[in-house]
């Protein structure tokens, strides 16, 4: 027996009819009719990012420490501690982890390493996302303001855990 990663084996969700739900210019929700394979049909949600490119999420990497951000995220409406990400700024994924760095930590630049995709919530999210490894070798700076607004996730805030500008190396 092998395992198959497009649902061949028999236990494949099969949409039969996609459904646009809700459209912005960030993302595209489908509230599509499917059928589950006991047979039985019902609805499945599903998201698409709109843009060019894959979104990324940033490790941010400092002697040795992990760099997060603080950032209020209003399905849960609440602060929460994580790794930098965004939307994609174009085709090229390390164009948007640089960006993202620096927006979210205020990191100038660093040494950009791609590690591969994946779909960080694939019961929600159709689209995978860049994971970029971020070498940082200088000190942040402070975080610069998007240039996307409004985001639909939300703005990262200026501060660490202890309660100082944010450095790629804050921990939890």
């Amino acid at each position: 027996m092998t395992d198959s990663d497009d649902g061949a084996d028999g236990n494949a969700i099969r949409r039969t009819r996609e459904v646009l739900a809700y459209r912005n210019r960030f993302v595209d929700v489908y509230d599509d009719e499917v059928t589950f394979p006991n047979g039985a049909d019902g609805r499945y949600l599903r998201i698409r990012h709109r843009g060019e490119g894959l979104g990324v999420v940033v490790l941010p990497v400092r002697d040795g420490t992990v760099g997060l951000v603080r950032t209020y995220r209003y399905p849960v409406g609440r602060l929460q501690w994580g790794l930098p990400r965004g939307f994609s700024h174009g085709a090229d994924p390390l164009v948007t982890a640089r960006t993202e760095l620096h927006e979210e930590l205020g990191v100038p630049d660093a040494e950009f390493t791609l590690l591969g995709t994946i779909t960080p919530d694939s019961g929600l999210l159709a689209d995978p996302v860049a994971v970029v490894h971020a070498a940082v070798t200088t000190a942040p700076g402070t975080p610069s303001p998007p240039r996307r607004s409004p985001s639909p996730t939300g703005s990262p805030s200026p501060t660490s855990p202890t309660g100082s500008p944010p450095a790629a190396s804050t921990t939890p």
